[in-house]
């Protein structure tokens, strides 16, 4: 039953966004691929490298959008009595909604270059199959960082518009500070394969950065434990509130909350 919540709570944004990726996936490379000459492979390599660009920010937004709502916002609207009347933890909760996240940007992260991969086969310039490989673990893995960013901003804002506003804000933010200052380490150009594409053949060469992808995936960690920990924090609040004498309890971010019997 909570699966099949979390689904439907993500369902339209998810499939909106997944066929939005595909579908300009398959229409650029095609109609980029009628541009070239199948021997021209070192200007096909770098056509594939152009559409990882695209893909990396139509990813983001579509992951930062999954990771909006939850339990905060549902509190606001008025209709978190059912979730929070279930017999399981907040933690599970949140972690069924993870879960269900990772599940979605996974598949945002699969089947666009999948559809890359059959677009070329079939125009008769088959990309390898490590390439698709190397650009999809960067994306989704490099990429939780993201998708872990609004889960926990989320946790933090309510507002329908004002919590993915923040979210994009921070990504945009953090990339131009870390592509200032701290450049080695820049998630964004991590994910595009910048740090990894060979500019004579616009390959991706070398080892796959399994370290820093797992550094990525550890700080993705502990930004849902944060998130769980900060709805924990909220929640318990909002429960006490109702038994609690004074009139009004000001809660960051939730504006304030009246005593049932007010």
């Amino acid at each position: 039953m909570l699966w099949y919540k979390a689904w439907l709570e993500t369902r339209s944004r998810f499939l909106t966004s997944l066929a939005t990726l595909t579908i300009f996936c398959a229409v650029f490379v095609h109609h980029a691929q009628g541009l070239l000459r199948p021997e021209w492979t070192t200007d096909f390599n770098r056509l594939l490298f152009v559409t990882q660009q695209f893909v990396v920010i139509m990813w983001i937004l579509a992951v930062v959008l999954l990771g909006m709502g939850g339990i905060v916002r549902e509190k606001a609207l008025g209709t978190s009595s059912l979730t929070l009347s279930l017999p399981v933890s907040r933690a599970h909760l949140l972690g069924i909604r993870v879960g269900m996240g990772v599940l979605e940007t996974i598949t945002l992260g699969v089947v666009p270059w999948a559809t890359i991969f059959l677009v070329s086969s079939l125009g008769r310039m088959p990309i390898l199959i490590t390439q698709v490989e190397f650009y999809v673990l960067l994306l989704v893995g490099g990429g939780s960082v993201y998708f872990a960013m609004s889960i926990l901003v989320s946790s933090l804002v309510e507002g329908e518009y004002t919590a993915p506003a923040v979210a994009f804000g921070l990504a945009l933010l953090a990339a131009m500070l870390f592509d200032a200052w701290l450049r080695p380490y820049n998630v964004w150009r991590l994910v595009t394969g910048d740090y990894y594409v060979d500019r004579k053949t616009h390959l991706l060469s070398g080892h796959f950065p399994w370290f820093v992808t797992l550094a990525c995936m550890c700080a993705a960690g502990l930004m849902f434990i944060a998130a769980i920990h900060n709805l924990r924090e909220i929640l318990d609040l909002l429960d006490a509130a109702t038994a609690w004498s004074p009139e009004q309890l000001k809660l960051p971010f939730l504006g304030p909350l009246k005593h049932k019997g007010s």
